[in-house]
């Protein structure tokens, strides 16, 4: 059970780490190119939520690839 909830508080820590990660490399974006008002809330909501879709694609990317990696183990078993 406890190696299930440290899984668990690791997923959650990638996956916080991730949109952190989207939404720093994110910020050099000239939105003013893109958005008529790039300072508006629905302009800050959209960073959100892109920076959370791509936070989250590369979280789950990560933890399948190392569940990959972990794996292996019983190919060569």
């Amino acid at each position: 059970m406890t190696s299930i909830g440290i899984s668990a508080l690791i997923s959650m820590l990638m996956y916080v780490i991730a949109i952190l990660f989207a939404w720093w490399v994110m910020l050099p974006i000239k939105w003013d190119k893109f958005l008529q008002h790039p300072r508006g809330p629905q302009a800050v909501l959209l960073r959100v939520l892109l920076a959370v879709a791509l936070g989250s694609s590369l979280a789950r990317f990560l933890l399948e690839y190392a569940g990959f990696a972990q794996r292996l183990k019983f190919l060569f078993s």
